[in-house]
């Protein structure tokens, strides 16, 4: 009966993970369905209410490009999610077609009601008042996260949490304040909940927060430009017609606010940005080059793990085991001759050597891992690591800032295994009393010395653990230096580019 129940456990937790592709998939079939259906409708309702409510409906032009804008985008957002399911970016992309299309579907709606008299009307004019805010909200997300599903560094951290601060503001401002509701169409409706008390300052506040959204939209439209600026040649030609897409959207937006081309040129823009993403996707195959990126860096890594065995076997233990075949070998031949004294002493040398091989073969497999890893981040891994040194050779680790943003996986691991292997160097041949490790990152760039207070290199050769750092950072595409302190000891310099996840 237990079998049975560990068989259909493990069934299951096999299943999970299909069954959740599976419904994220469902789900993104049913947001687009919606989003088109809604376009579809939308532009339905424009035909057919009066031309002169028509024509005030945030200008029919600009409502049929931003429908026809917003199911372009929800396609392009199906299309990826189909690939990858848990994409960040295609859900905002997604999730943002289907918000604007939403809010535009529900003050065409109102506007019917409003023409049909129908008591309904102030309460759907109500959320219209408000539901225009998580359409916003998402599509300054988008941009700032476009088009990994990250920000462009840390530093934009902020900027994120002021967008999400100024939509939670702005929806209990425009759900409360009294008077008339926001979309003059909608005239003579008035807010069925204002409250009065915000009658006083509400126009001030409400003033405010729209002059805000225009700064974020400009400052969000910049992180795709920053992105194409800082990224390789190969990236730059896909992210060019996204650069030149978000250019649009932050010159049009302050200029819908105060005329009716403005409003057609902000329609314009919702049209171009997922053109330009259909275009880099299609020309430059913009997801692809991540992917591929990505496969480079994995296949580096591999490479660089068979160098790394390949030295460490022919160097390290082929030398142990060939000396253990040759002393069991001699060993028999004292048994042979009766010298059991002698053969015991040899046997005891066998047991050592065949100890010392044992740990490098612990060192290897941990360093394949790296295991520490899979259960830390790179400076709780460090930490632990360090502490096995604590008793005989203390090392202070430094990290600024503290705590670390999340750091590429392939980054993590190269500096993990090079710290650690310099500190093992140091606290076995340095004949110092123990070492530093500075962790420091600045930008996109992790920098790190280790620094301890021994003799120094003292013209060393260079040897296999050395050789090994070299040929993993080089292959991480970063850069090391192993040198002389200028007051004694031996400094490991690494900087390792691209650290952000």
């Amino acid at each position: 009966m237990a079998d049975a129940v560990t068989v259909d456990a493990g069934e299951d937790a096999a299943t999970r993970p299909i069954r959740m592709i599976v419904l994220l998939r469902l789900l993104a079939t049913a947001c687009l369905v919606v989003t088109v259906i809604g376009g579809a409708v939308l532009l339905g309702i424009m035909v057919a209410l009066p031309t002169d409510r028509v024509e005030k409906l945030n200008s029919s032009v600009a409502m049929a490009l931003m429908a026809v804008g917003m199911t372009g985008l929800a396609a392009a957002a199906f299309a990826l999610i189909r690939k990858d399911p848990r994409s960040v970016i295609a859900w905002l992309m997604l999730t943002t077609a289907l918000a604007w299309m939403i809010s535009r579907m529900d003050l065409a709606a109102a506007l019917w009601l409003l023409d049909t008299r129908s008591g309904l009307a102030p309460f759907l004019g109500w959320t219209t008042n408000w539901l225009w805010v998580p359409a916003h909200v998402l599509s300054l997300l988008m941009l700032l996260r476009f088009p990994t599903g990250r920000l462009p560094s840390p530093r934009w951290r902020p900027v994120e949490l002021v967008v999400l601060v100024w939509a939670a503001v702005t929806v209990l401002v425009t759900a409360l304040v009294p008077g008339p509701l926001g979309a003059e169409v909608l005239s003579p409706l008035t807010n069925p909940i204002g409250w009065d008390g915000l009658g006083g300052v509400g126009d001030g506040v409400l003033t405010a927060l729209f002059l805000l959204l225009q700064v974020l939209i400009i400052v969000a439209a910049a992180a795709p430009i920053v992105r194409w600026r800082r990224a390789g040649s190969r990236e730059r030609g896909a992210l060019r017609w996204i650069a030149l897409a978000t250019a649009g959207v932050a010159l049009s937006a302050p200029l819908a606010l105060l005329t009716e081309t403005g409003e057609v040129l902000a329609g314009v823009a919702f049209l171009l940005f997922p053109a330009a993403i259909a275009v880099a996707v299609l020309r430059d195959r913009l997801w692809d080059l991540d992917l591929a990126g990505r496969y480079d860096r994995l296949r580096a890594a591999r490479e660089e793990e068979r160098q790394r065995l390949r030295h460490e076997l022919h160097d390290s233990l082929g030398p142990v085991l060939g000396s253990i075949s040759m002393r069991a070998e001699a060993a028999r031949n004292l048994l042979d001759r009766g010298e059991i004294a002698r053969a015991n002493e040899l046997l005891t040398s066998i047991g050592a050597a065949t100890e010392g091989a044992l740990d490098g073969v612990r060192r290897l497999i941990e360093d394949l891992g790296p295991a520490a890893l899979r259960d830390h981040d790179l400076v709780p891994a460090l930490e632990q690591e360090l502490l096995e040194y604590a008793g005989s050779f203390p090392v202070a680790l430094r990290v600024t800032p503290n705590p670390l943003p999340p750091l590429d996986e392939t980054v993590a691991a190269t500096a993990f295994l090079v710290v650690v292997e310099a500190v093992r160097n140091a606290a076995r041949h340095s004949g110092g009393s123990g070492a530093t490790v500075d962790l420091a990152l600045a930008g996109s760039r992790l920098e790190i010395e280790v620094r301890d207070d021994g003799r120094g290199l003292c013209g060393a050769a260079t040897g296999v653990g050395r050789t090994a750092m070299a040929m993993r950072v080089a292959r991480s595409g970063g850069r090391i230096s192993i040198e002389d302190g200028p007051a004694g000891g031996t400094v490991v310099g690494l900087c390792l580019e691209g650290a952000l996840r």
